[in-house]
């Protein structure tokens, strides 16, 4: 081949490859944020534009959908702290980062949470706990009006206290700021947002309205009028037009879904940047992690939707050959008739996540998290971002 025809097709593969990332910059630009789906959608997850009095309750729900209501993981995303049992077989926890040592300590009154210099203590009760406890759960209380989050997390693969991810481990100058990080109104609206159901509603931020944990009404938005419809005329095609089926969204509409609280791509960057780009913490961003793998960039296709392998009415499935099935419609011999046939895989035909989806520890919340950026790893690859 001359020396022309090289440099020819060289500058044919330079453009191909400019007009992809062209392509592919204007395909998410045009994606919208969570904050435009909040404003445009007819509901999505953290919309608060309902008034209180069109939520029926989970309670309600499952008069009809008791399965599908109750074993849900996502429940457990938040607990009054007063009803947190996670205390009970360890009453009392402690934690040193000096000059400050914080406790936990399970009371008849609920969960009391102190800072101590040696000299001085300062305590408040906590009000909530955050977080189902696969990794930890973090807690906050108020305080003269305000909201805090507390500088102590619990740490489930510790067994114990230690700092909250993302806050400074340096010393605070006096006990109640060495207690907690205040939140600002905007920050404490998402943490309810997305660890309850209808915190804020149309009538403003009220926590005291909050129905703990992520309940059915999270995802399907306001029920009463559904509930009162299949009360009185279930008939044999009831109307459900009065209550949203996310399962109908489009695989992209569906994986923005979940990433209204989980971090969408058009919600990456901000995010990123906040965590720092170099983080291993980007793992934790699932649908953006997702939409990032080549699979997805060329099919967009529903067999690679968070819930293809993740059914939301069921507790997290921790066995990776329970995903084998999914990978296997795509990257297998039966699959080579299917609308977006893959390669095979030449290593294996089982345990697909293992390889090719990892796991990446990530030290400041001492645990693993399952990257969703399918592709193949080689030893030694830096984490893709």
């Amino acid at each position: 081949m001359t020396l022309s025809r090289i440099s020819k097709r060289i500058s044919l593969a330079l453009i191909l490859l400019l007009c992809s990332l062209s392509l592919r910059a204007q395909s998410d630009s045009l994606q919208p944020t969570t904050q435009e789906r909040l404003d445009s959608e007819p509901w999505w997850p953290t919309q608060s534009n309902r008034p209180l009095t069109a939520f029926a309750g989970s309670e309600t729900c499952a008069r009809c959908h008791k399965d599908e209501s109750t074993s849900t993981s996502m429940r457990r995303a938040a607990v009054l702290a007063n009803d947190a049992t996670f205390l009970k077989s360890k009453p009392t926890q402690t934690f040193t980062s000096k000059p400050f040592t914080y406790s936990l300590a399970s009371t008849p009154s609920g969960i009391g949470y102190t800072v101590s210099d040696g000299s001085h203590r300062f305590s408040h009760n906590l009000d909530w706990v955050l977080g189902a406890g696969d990794l930890g759960r973090t807690f906050l209380y108020q305080l003269d009006g305000r909201w805090y989050q507390s500088f102590v997390t619990f740490y489930t693969t510790l067994s114990a206290l230690d700092i909250t991810t993302g806050l400074d481990r340096g010393p605070a100058n006096q006990l109640a700021s060495a207690l907690g990080q205040p939140l600002s109104p905007a920050d404490t609206r998402r943490c309810f947002s997305c660890h309850t159901v209808h915190a804020t509603t149309s009538q403003g931020f009220n926590p005291l309205h909050a129905e703990a944990g992520l309940g059915c009404e999270a995802c399907h938005g306001p029920g009463l009028a559904h509930a009162q419809q299949m009360s009185s005329n279930p008939g044999p095609h009831p109307d459900l037009s009065n209550i949203f089926n996310p399962a109908k969204l489009s695989p992209p509409d569906s994986n923005d879904f979940c990433g209204a609280c989980h971090r969408s791509f058009a919600d990456a960057s901000t995010s990123i940047a906040s965590i720092g780009a170099s983080s291993s913490a980007v793992v934790r961003f699932q649908p953006y992690r997702l939409e990032e793998s080549r699979c997805w960039r060329e099919t967009q296709d529903d067999r690679l939707t968070c819930v293809a392998c993740h059914n939301p009415h069921e507790p997290l499935n921790k066995n990776s050959a329970a995903y084998d099935k999914h990978c296997l419609q795509c990257h297998s011999a039966s699959a080579a008739a299917s609308a977006h046939p893959a390669n095979v895989c030449p290593k294996a035909t089982s345990q697909c996540t293992t390889c090719h989806m990892p796991k990446v520890n990530v030290a400041s919340m001492h645990g693993d998290f399952t990257d969703h950026y399918i592709r193949i790893v080689h030893p030694n690859d830096d984490l893709p971002r």
